[in-house]
């Protein structure tokens, strides 16, 4: 999704640097596991963690209670909205391009913060991979304008762009530990496993970046090829586009009330 995003240059990354100065801050997750990702970032910053699906997906179960006892092991806390709706919502309003579960979301989440006044929020980063990511990140950067908080965002399948704002090192021990709470995570017991073996070093260090994120009118997603490809295969009867179904509750999530 390289034609959405801008401001890509990369800072020098300062070992163990803090990802946030102020109040407890706020991680809103796509899906529940995301937040497997900055485990040891929860465990410096104990923030509030909200998360939109409940990663039940097509025909599977709930696995909230894993992100639970995930940032729980980590000194995190879950937030008032965590999974409270399930995946086919979320993508049936996507494919009518509703913006209102998102809108609503968005908004229990500045009445949290109303209380509780983070000191940022991180959101999932715009990769082009998933419409639920990107529209995270929307949903994100209205949170935190709407609080007057610094909006950072985490990449999830490696493909964000961005400036590199934090970097925390994680020493041997802090890598374990992540790697504890990532095994202990059944439902995404094979993707830990495929990681584990392909990269080992991506358990030694946590980022968050800027993103400037344009919204142009078009954009190439992969998430539309993947899309065509699950159509044809019968699995969908549409696919999912960023023009026709994203942009517009991108646009209306970003917009001023």
């Amino acid at each position: 999704m390289v034609p959405c995003i801008h401001g890509c240059a990369v800072t020098v990354c300062k070992p163990n640097e803090s990802a946030c100065a102020g109040d407890r801050p706020f991680l809103v997750a796509a899906h529940p596991g995301h937040e497997l990702r900055l485990f040891h970032w929860m465990e410096t910053q104990h923030p509030v963690v909200f998360l939109l699906t409940d990663g039940s997906g097509g025909a599977s179960q709930s696995r909230t209670a894993f992100s639970v006892a995930c940032c729980r092991a980590a000194g995190a806390e879950p937030g008032s909205v965590f999974g409270t709706l399930p995946d086919r919502t979320w993508y049936a309003a996507i494919l009518a391009a509703d913006p209102r579960p998102f809108l609503a979301a968005a908004s229990e989440m500045i009445d949290a913060g109303a209380r509780r006044r983070p000191g940022i929020v991180v959101s999932d980063a715009v990769e082009g991979y998933n419409p639920m990511h990107d529209l995270c990140a929307a949903l994100g950067a209205r949170v935190a304008t709407a609080l007057g908080a610094p909006h950072l965002t985490q990449a999830v399948t490696g493909g964000a762009l961005g400036a590199v704002r934090a970097c925390l090192a994680l020493d041997a021990a802090a890598q374990a530990r992540k790697r504890d709470a990532a095994l202990a995570y059944a439902p995404l017991t094979e993707e830990v496993g495929a990681l584990l073996a392909a990269d080992p070093a991506a358990w030694a260090s946590e980022t968050l970046l800027t993103q400037g994120i344009a919204w142009p009118d078009d954009c190439d997603a992969a998430y539309e090829r993947i899309g065509r490809e699950r159509v044809a295969a019968g699995r969908y009867a549409t696919p999912i586009t960023y023009r026709h179904h994203v942009l517009a509750i991108a646009r209306r999530l970003l917009r001023p009330d």
